[in-house]
């Protein structure tokens, strides 16, 4: 099978009725966050974690955890269900609907609250919401395959609306002590920031004008190539392994070096849909970091404004592009304005996105 049509496309458009993002406690400069750690634990990381963030630009995220201690876990109110359900039911007051108007919950996040129940059950829970429930365990690019399959239930669902949210709390599995002896950790440290983002779909409401999501694509680099972002401890393969941490295993030279082919396949995707760049006004890619703008410039046709989030809240990576579209949503985007979303996952080197329609 070629690379082309390994790439799974669908054509169909949803109407998208609310979006919305729930964003733990307030932002912590990586000055700030630094200066925490050090007063805490008398670790002196700033000097090192303020020149990753000048090269990353970013500089402030938020965080669900308190830093009381090198290991714990999100603080009261602020869990990975409880961001969840705060970001659904902002977006469903912004459509105007109630969490029983749903036809179906879809999740999808690396950093649940527990390993069963799904994550996305307690969400359900919080809202009050007894419909069926499904859950991705994928990060950057688990927003794509949540679309799809919503847009799958849409077409069958007979006018109710589904809710997507990705979100993470990967914060809690930061070792402060860690970042002292491993740059990846401390890559992680100022790179990473928690929250969830919300999105309600119906099918396409061809009657009246609403804002719509179209053109979604989703595929995966063709080389057998090792992760750039995993987790080795905790699952079934290792559930308990002598001496390890529990914590992100970050390979950001290898992340560096694939991540051009993942937003290349991405364009690539989009040509075979036939997506006409003319009538495009902006571009949101994945938010790995503050510069996103400046390298994916050379790539893109000139006169593309290239959304950034990242500076301001960090990677927050299943949670990433419905944060970003949220706050673009509000504050950015205008009548007409069209948005191509360019989604990239380094843990499978995978690629996927649409085209959003603002109105």
């Amino acid at each position: 099978m070629d690379a082309a049509s390994s790439i799974w496309m669908d054509r169909r458009a949803l109407s998208v009725m609310g979006t919305a993002q729930a964003l733990p406690g307030e932002p912590l400069t990586t000055s700030e966050l630094a200066e925490k750690i050090h007063a805490r634990f008398g670790i002196d990381l700033s000097r090192r974690a303020l020149a990753i963030g000048r090269r990353l630009n970013i500089r402030q995220r938020h965080v669900a955890r308190d830093f009381a201690a090198c290991g714990e876990g999100t603080r009261p109110g602020d869990g990975n269900a409880d961001l969840a359900a705060r970001a659904v039911q902002a977006a469903l007051t912004q459509a105007g609907l109630r969490s029983s108007d749903l036809a179906y919950l879809i999740g999808h996040t690396v950093t649940p609250a527990e390993p069963v129940p799904s994550n996305i059950s307690r969400v359900a829970h919080l809202l009050g919401y007894h419909g069926p429930v499904a859950e991705f365990r994928q990060a950057c690019t688990g927003f794509v395959n949540a679309a799809l399959f919503a847009a799958g239930l849409c077409a069958v669902g007979e006018g109710r609306p589904v809710a997507v949210v990705g979100s993470e709390t990967g914060s809690v599995f930061f070792d402060p002590s860690r970042a002292a002896e491993d740059l990846s950790q401390l890559v992680n440290f100022v790179q990473m920031g928690d929250g969830a983002g919300a999105i309600i779909f119906t099918g396409e409401q061809g009657h009246t004008r609403t804002p719509r999501l179209s053109h979604l694509y989703h595929g995966r680099l063709p080389a057998d190539l090792a992760p750039g972002l995993q987790m080795r401890a905790g699952g079934s393969l290792a559930p308990r392994p002598s001496g390890s941490v529990v914590e992100f295993d970050h390979a950001p030279a290898q992340v560096r070096e694939h991540g051009g082919a993942l937003f290349h396949g991405a364009l690539g995707a989009l040509r075979e849909h036939g997506v006409d760049w003319a009538a495009l006004s902006h571009v949101l890619p994945h938010q790995a970091n503050g510069r996103m703008d400046q390298l994916l410039a050379p790539h893109l046709p000139a006169g593309k404004r290239v959304i950034v989030h990242a500076d301001r809240v960090g990677n927050t990576g299943s949670a990433a592009i419905w944060l970003a579209l949220a706050e673009a949503r509000r504050h950015l985007l205008a009548a007409g304005n069209r948005v191509v979303v360019l989604g990239a996952e380094s843990t499978n080197y995978s690629f996927g996105g649409f085209v959003y329609e603002h109105a």
